[in-house]
């Protein structure tokens, strides 16, 4: 990719660090708006986006090329976190151009996440660069480059079969919820959010009413109480209903764990309940330490032996995928070239007449023998000028657009 402004991401997921540090170095949704203009202000950056999800925290940004990314995040968070990241650097990946265009391609289609082509990371995608459009830190290439990924998403989705099936991370969840309950099993759903809808739907199919929604704002889970033909219970009420459910999902937005190991072991004790507890949330909603062992309990770490099966009949759709995606970054990176030369169309015949002025005034002094090799050097010359006057072009284009 030419010029002097660079795509990058910056991140770290499921798949390359333990759940511990990808909640440690979460950046937690309700805070976009404050950090992405936090993030924004630095010197050097034209655009950013977060994306936060269960599995993964990435910021995708375009950036001057004299910046490094990893140390724009490293500093990012040593600043307005007091978190050092340096001693975490294996945990993280770093790429720009067309290997961060790439990247976000593969997100965007599934083929990164812990479920081989699931469907929830395009609307969670989606969503993170909604948040950043109306923060307005979104640049000309980020708009550019989110739509041209969501369309590769749905390009590799209707092309492959590689989204077929139970292929969430709360689906595979819903799955182990499906094989454990009976007529006289009772399930609290903790959380009003896309996985907790996921998971009442499953129960919904085979009509299964026993539930109860458990949400901090009351009226949400009422709502969803009335949709299903459910009971709903405030946060403030936990305990007792730990004491009537065998089953808990939970998956809330909390920065800290809502339900303690302390409740859980008593409520087991005397009534034998829960007998499993799966924890969807990123940070995770209940703390684990001294939890009781006869208790079944499932983050999102210890779902992925349960993908691995699953995960092989997709596989062999991932060349048609793969193919696609580089069909559709190559479609990209060519956008970006025509791009640049579109913007600097419009001078290019007056820098010529300029380079033609400046070799008729200077001619006389030139060795004949030399004018060949002073007309490709001056030819060099505004070629690379180029990158730069069309970089300086695209700053204040995204000066005018984050204004507006």
């Amino acid at each position: 990719m030419n010029g002097d402004i660079k795509i990058s991401v910056v991140g770290l997921s499921i798949k390359t660090a333990p759940i511990e540090d990808l909640e440690y170095f979460q950046i937690h949704r309700k805070d976009f708006n404050n950090f992405l203009k936090i993030f924004a202000s630095q010197i050097g950056i034209e655009g950013v986006v977060f994306v936060s999800t269960c599995n993964r925290f990435e910021i995708y940004f375009t950036h001057s090329s004299t910046l490094k990314p990893f140390k724009v995040v490293e500093d990012f968070f040593k600043e307005v976190f007091q978190k050092d990241i340096t001693k975490k650097k294996k945990l993280f990946y770093a790429y720009s151009d067309s290997k961060a265009v790439e990247h976000l391609f593969k997100v965007i289609s599934g083929l990164d996440s812990l479920v081989l082509g699931e469907y929830q990371i395009q609307g969670q995608v989606k969503d993170a660069y909604s948040i950043a459009c109306q923060v307005k830190t979104v640049d000309k290439i980020l708009h550019r480059l989110f739509h041209a990924a969501f369309r590769c998403g749905k390009l590799v989705r209707n092309s492959t079969s590689i989204g077929k099936g139970r292929l969430s991370v709360s689906g595979m969840a819903s799955e182990i919820v499906l094989n454990a309950i009976n007529d006289n099993t009772t399930v609290a759903i903790i959380g009003v959010n896309e996985n907790t809808k996921i998971l009442a739907d499953e129960l919904a199919k085979v009509n299964f009413r026993n539930i109860i929604f458990v949400n901090r704002t009351l009226h949400k889970a009422q709502a969803l109480a009335e949709q299903y033909f459910c009971r709903a219970k405030p946060l403030s009420e936990l305990e007792n209903v730990l004491n009537q459910s065998e089953i808990v999902f939970t998956s809330t937005g909390s920065p800290v764990p809502i339900i303690s190991s302390k409740d859980v072991n008593d409520s087991f004790k005397e009534h034998k309940k829960p007998r499993i507890i799966l924890d969807l949330a990123i940070p995770r909603d209940v703390e684990v330490d001294g939890l009781i062992e006869d208790i079944e309990y499932y983050d999102i770490e210890k779902l992925k032996t349960h993908l691995d099966k699953q995960q092989q009949i997709k596989l062999e759709e991932l060349p048609l995928c793969e193919k696609i995606i580089k069909n559709e970054v190559d479609s990209f990176l060519a956008w970006q070239e025509s791009h640049e030369e579109e913007i600097f169309e419009p001078f290019a015949e007056r820098f010529e007449r300029i380079r033609k002025e400046v070799l008729e005034e200077y001619i006389s002094q030139i060795n004949p023998s030399d004018l060949e090799k002073v007309d490709k050097i001056t030819r060099q010359l505004i070629h690379r000028t180029k990158s730069i006057f069309v970089n300086i072009l695209k700053e204040r284009e995204a000066q005018k657009h984050q204004s507006k």
